[in-house]
């Protein structure tokens, strides 16, 4: 039963469900789905597909989620982020051309379905940990593109002209080319639309201001007769329910595909997880990541499996679950219902809906997302993040997609192995009061030990960083006056390799030419094992392997 649980959170916060949470757990559901609907439809048009995949993504996902996820007020649903990953992913399969049709759907629910293999294969490995892999100034830098992206990427609705290929840079002079064929009744449609979006965002917040803005705009499509005058709306949007099987592709494309995947998972997972834990934090309960990974996988596999396409959770519609005073899990199910009311009765209600309101929702939900506090912020703080943070964002406008999230992978790992690269070799000295051993350059009144060298590794030794422990152990050596010994303070190593290892050896061999023993002292025991298996320890010799530096010096002094 226990693993049961953990797998399936519901069977654990359904039970202990208190009747008093109902009616804000509804309120909740209700006001999310006030601007889920709109979102849903808006984001379609992202990934290009037909509006009511929009609704089908939606129920699938929130009726999920909550059955797997250990989240208590995380909204899963379709996203502007990974819907733009999607139809970068697929446009280059189906033609741009096949954009909005079905084809278009099937190919995007088949993506769907390999990134819920992936988050599957990721969370039954355990493997929680890569949330972690993308730094937070890679990732802040993919959404601010993003977010710029997709502004750009929405301006052609809005002017009434066809959109541009490429990546945004692209897209936006082809735009700006396009201006002398804007249609004016739909760039009227269309700035109305966002102004009034702008407008409830500052004065009204609470106010569902896109739902409203959808219904005023249906109502101006009907009353002007504005589909005569050129404005382009969403067209037949049948109602009834979804169907379910696997997509029909070319299998051909299957590992295109995958490797979509794992860029929706790279985006859409630090997403999920910067809005989970943000309210996690907020209400002092902890998240599984592992479990985490396994219920993405399972909303993203019952969005494809209804013909959707892929999701994740979005901090704006957790905020506004959370501002409604979302007590638990049951207000997603309780707006999958909403969401499923409206698919069944309402959604021929939106076939008068113009394509540049679309695009106006799509923009203002992209304007919370731009702001110059992250660019400020890193500027100030540290110049190495703001130049990852810039050249992240910059590879997404400039490059395209799926090119700039493989630029933001490598310079986080390039990030990653250059900070690692720099571990800090400190020389020790004893302190003759309390007979430690402490950071010369950090304590005063310290004592040398004559002929002692004392080198304290502050942080790990593996390939990165293997030819600066060796630079800097000779450095020291030099500093000393004919030293007979070098013991080396492992104690801040966890982590360590085999180059590490053959490193050992070979600054051994150099010392021992010198006349220099080589010692060690605090090695942890995972660290000693692996140094052993290479032969390091043999190399050193295990009399020369001691406890703490202080038996070291004491036994090396009597040699």
């Amino acid at each position: 039963m226990r693993l049961l649980k953990k797998y399936l959170p519901v069977l654990g916060w359904l039970r202990g469900y208190d009747r008093r949470w109902l009616a804000a757990d509804f309120v909740a559901g209700l006001s999310v789905w006030a601007l889920l609907v709109p979102q849903s439809l808006a984001y379609a048009t992202i990934v290009g597909v037909p509006v009511q995949y929009g609704l089908y993504t939606a129920f699938a996902a929130l009726l999920l989620y909550p059955l797997f996820g250990t989240s208590r007020h995380l909204v899963v649903g379709p996203s502007a982020t990974v819907g733009a990953v999607s139809a970068a992913v697929v446009a280059p399969l189906i033609g741009t051309a096949a954009l909005g049709t079905d084809k278009a759907a099937t190919y995007a629910a088949a993506l769907a379905l390999a990134t819920a293999a992936v988050y599957l294969a990721l969370g039954l490995l355990r493997m929680g940990w890569i949330s972690t892999f993308l730094s937070k100034a890679v990732m802040s830098g993919f959404i601010l593109g993003f977010a710029v992206g997709i502004v750009i990427n929405q301006v052609h609705s809005l002017l009434g002209v066809p959109g541009v290929e490429g990546s945004y840079v692209q897209q936006l002079w082809g735009t700006v080319e396009a201006i002398p064929d804007t249609s004016g009744t739909t760039l009227a449609v269309g700035a109305a639309s966002l102004a009034v979006l702008l407008v409830m965002r500052y004065l009204l917040p609470k106010l569902p201001r896109a739902l409203i803005v959808v219904m005023l705009s249906i109502i101006a499509v009907e009353a002007f007769d504005l589909a005569e005058h050129g404005v382009a709306i969403t067209g037949d949007v049948p109602t009834g329910l979804f169907s379910i099987g696997l997509p029909g592709i070319d299998w051909g494309d299957a590992g295109a595909l995958l490797i979509g995947a794992l860029g929706v998972v790279f985006v859409g997972y630090s997403e999920t997880l910067a809005a989970a834990r943000s309210l996690a934090r907020k209400y002092s309960y902890e998240l599984d990541t592992n479990q985490e990974l396994v219920a993405q996988g399972m909303a993203n596999g019952a969005a494809g499996l209804v013909g959707g396409f892929v999701v994740d959770g979005s901090l704006s519609k957790t905020s506004v679950a959370d501002d409604a005073g979302q007590k638990t899990e049951l207000a997603s199910l309780i707006n999958a219902a909403f969401v499923l009311a409206t698919m069944l009765v309402l959604a021929t209600l939106f076939e008068n809906l113009p394509a540049a309101t679309l695009g106006a929702i799509v923009i203002d939900a992209m304007v919370g997302l731009i702001t110059l506090e992250a660019f400020q912020r890193y500027y100030r703080v540290n110049r190495v993040d703001w130049v990852f943070f810039v050249g992240a964002g910059l590879g997404i406008l400039v490059f395209g997609i799926m090119a700039g999230i493989l630029i933001g992978v490598i310079l986080s790992l390039v990030m990653l192995i250059a900070r690692s690269s720099r571990t800090n070799i400190r020389r020790l000295h004893r302190d003759p009061t309390s007979g430690s051993y402490h950071d010369v350059s950090r304590h005063t009144g310290l004592e040398p030990i004559s002929g002692i060298v004392i080198a304290r590794v502050d942080g790990p030794l593996f390939f990165a960083d293997a030819d600066r422990f060796r630079e800097r152990l000779h450095e020291l050596v030099l500093e000393e006056e004919a030293p007979s010994c070098v013991v080396v303070d492992a104690e801040a190593v966890h982590l360590t390799d085999t180059d590490g290892a053959d490193m050992l050896i070979q600054v051994e061999e150099e010392l021992r030419s010198q006349g220099v023993t080589l010692a060690l002292a605090r090695v942890h025991p995972p660290v000693l094992a692996l140094w052993e298996r290479a032969g390091a320890i043999d190399a050193i010799g295990k009399d020369r392997v001691f406890g703490t530096v202080r038996d070291a010096v004491h036994r090396l002094s009597d040699g």
